[in-house]
C-alpha cells in the first residue's frame, strides 16, 4: 500500500503513451505497408487509446495530491523555513531558475529522438520509393543466377549474371535461389551497375539497417527523454512553490542484484534538518545523478519539492565548483530522526 496516495509509486503508464505514440508516427503508412507491419500498427493504436485515459486519470490523482500537499504547507517532506536556509555564497532564486533551464534542455532532447526516429522513417521511405522507381523505369534484362551465399546470421545474397556483367543481389523475399536459375534483372539505364530484380528491391543493407536502428533508438530514447524533461518541469515547479531548506544529507551507496550481477542503483540521501526531523530520498537516474557524491557523510545541502518532485542543491558538484542539483523522490516522510544512519 502506498501511504502518499501515489507520490512514490513508479508511474510507468504515463511514458508507454509517448513510447505508443512514436512507435505510431515515427513509421509511416508506406514503411508500414511495405514491411507488412499493418498489426502493429493496430495494436499501437489500440495501445496509445488506454494509455491516454490511464495517463489523464493518473494526472487527476497528482493534482488531487499536490493540492492536499500544498494545504499542509508541505510539512510532510520540509519543515517551516527560517533564517538558517539562506547562504550569501547561493543565489537561491537563480538556482530555481536554473531548473527551468535545465527542464528546457531535457525537453529539446525529446524533440532530438524524435527527429532521430523520424529520419530513420523517411531514410527507409526514400529507399522504397528509389526501388519502385527503378522496378518502374529500368532495363529489364534477361539474368543468371551464378552463386548463392547464406549468411550466418539468416541473410541470403547471391550473384547474378546479366549480358556482360554481374552484380550481388541482397534477398528481400523467402524466395529460395538456386546456382542457375533465371531471373530477371532490371538495371538503372543511366547507372547499369545498380540493379534490382523483378522480386528483390536490393537495397543498400547499411542504409536500411541504419534507418531502422534510428527508428528503434528514437522511439526508445523518446519516452527516456520525455521522462526527464516531465520530471525537471515539475520539480521546478515544486521547488518554486516550496523554496529550499537547509540540511546535513549522508549519500550511501545502494546494490541491487540482478541474478550474480550487483548492479549500482541511484543512491539513497539520508536528510537531516536544522531542528531535528529527517526523511529519506532515493536519487534518481540523471546526467545531474549522485553516484559520484556517494559515501560522503554529513555534506551540507539544501532540499526543495515535494513527494516524487525534491531536489537537492549541494555547494560544489562532482567535477566542477558551483551548486549541483539532484534529483530525487521521497521514500518517507519527514519524521523525528528520518533520516539518521
Amino acid at each position: 500500500m502506498d501511504p502518499f496516495g501515489g507520490f512514490v509509486r513508479r508511474r510507468w503508464v504515463w511514458f508507454a503513451l509517448p513510447a505508443a505514440v512514436v512507435a505510431v508516427f515515427s513509421v509511416s503508412a508506406e514503411v508500414v505497408a511495405a514491411h507488412g507491419m499493418v498489426p502493429v500498427l493496430v495494436v499501437a493504436f489500440v495501445a496509445v487509446s488506454g494509455c491516454v485515459v490511464l495517463g489523464v486519470r493518473r494526472l487527476r490523482v497528482s493534482a488531487r495530491n499536490r493540492a492536499a500537499a500544498g494545504e499542509d504547507g508541505f510539512a510532510g517532506w520540509l519543515p517551516p523555513p527560517t533564517a538558517h536556509d539562506h547562504d550569501r555564497r547561493i543565489d537561491f532564486a537563480a538556482e530555481t531558475v536554473r531548473l527551468r533551464r535545465i527542464a528546457r534542455r531535457a525537453s529539446s532532447l525529446v524533440l532530438v529522438w524524435v527527429a532521430l526516429a523520424g529520419g530513420g522513417s523517411t531514410g527507409l521511405v526514400l529507399l522504397d520509393r528509389a526501388a519502385d522507381e527503378l522496378l518502374a523505369t529500368g532495363a529489364r534484362i534477361p539474368g543468371e543466377v551464378v552463386s548463392v551465399q547464406n549468411h550466418s546470421r539468416g541473410g541470403m545474397t547471391f550473384r547474378v549474371r546479366y549480358g556482360t556483367r554481374t552484380a550481388t543481389v541482397v534477398r528481400d523475399s523467402k524466395h529460395p535461389y538456386h546456382v542457375g536459375e533465371q531471373v530477371t534483372v532490371i538495371a538503372d539505364r543511366a547507372d547499369p551497375d545498380r540493379v534490382r530484380t523483378s522480386s528483390e528491391e536490393n537495397e543498400n543493407e547499411f542504409a536500411v539497417n541504419l534507418g531502422i536502428v534510428s527508428i528503434v533508438a528514437g522511439s526508445l530514447g523518446t519516452p527516456v527523454a520525455a521522462l526527464a524533461a516531465v520530471g525537471w518541469w515539475r520539480r521546478a515547479r515544486a521547488v518554486a512553490a516550496t523554496g529550499w531548506r537547509n540540511a546535513t544529507v549522508d549519500i550511501v551507496r545502494v546494490i541491487s542484484y540482478h541474478g550474480r550481477s550487483p548492479r549500482r542503483a541511484p543512491p539513497e540521501i539520508r536528510v537531516r534538518y536544522r531542528e531535528g526531523t529527517g526523511i529519506r530520498l532515493r536519487a534518481v537516474s540523471s546526467t545531474h545523478g549522485a553516484n559520484a557524491l556517494a559515501d560522503f557523510t554529513d555534506r551540507l545541502a539544501w532540499v526543495g519539492g515535494w513527494g516524487r518532485h525534491v531536489v537537492v542543491l549541494f555547494p560544489n558538484g562532482p567535477r566542477r565548483p558551483g551548486p549541483y542539483a539532484v534529483p530525487a523522490f521521497a521514500t518517507t516522510r519527514r519524521t523525528e530522526g528520518g533520516g539518521h544512519r
